[in-house]
């Protein structure tokens, strides 16, 4: 029950909506998002060790699963906190915003889903890059610069609707 929320910002990016938690969000929230990570990975990991004694590691399966499951469970956990959050903050109380990013590439072509994307510094993986930026505004952009993001938010964070140099 406690990495379903931290599943709520994978499944919100899976259906291509592009939250950035804010980058004073992200520095405040650090230590408390490695703690909610760290939480369900340590449970998880004494369960696998308690598990060894009753469970064959021999299926490669079972082993995969018993040794990715704690990284898994960290990542969820942090996403909980550093993601989530301000996310459901922002559904719930959201209204429109401005906030402010440092841009790390701006010429790099994505995948399939988000070819034309600009990557934004400091914020967590997966969460750092806003898609669907006309080419114009991506080669106004350069490394190191600001760039401004707006969209149906709140101070903690954004849903990407528009960016800006």
């Amino acid at each position: 029950m406690w990495l379903l929320p931290g599943m709520l910002a994978i499944f919100v990016r899976m259906f291509g909506f592009y939250f950035l938690p804010s980058i004073e969000w992200t520095s405040k929230a650090n230590d408390l998002s490695i703690a909610a990570g760290l939480l369900p990975a340590a449970f998880l990991s004494w369960v696998a060790w308690k598990a060894m004694d009753v469970t064959p590691l021999g299926d490669g399966k079972a082993a995969i699963a018993m040794f990715s499951a704690p990284i898994f469970a960290y990542f969820m956990g942090k996403n909980l906190i550093a993601v989530a959050l301000p996310m459901t903050l922002a559904m719930v109380a959201g209204h429109q915003v401005e906030l402010s990013f440092t841009v790390a590439h701006a010429d790099r072509w994505g995948d399939s889903k988000c070819r034309t994307s600009v990557e934004l510094e400091g914020l967590p993986f997966l969460f750092d890059t806003v898609c669907r930026v006309r080419d114009d505004v991506r080669m106004s952009l350069l490394p190191g610069r600001p760039a401004v993001v707006t969209g149906r938010g709140t101070s903690l964070g954004v849903f990407a609707e528009s960016l800006s140099p």
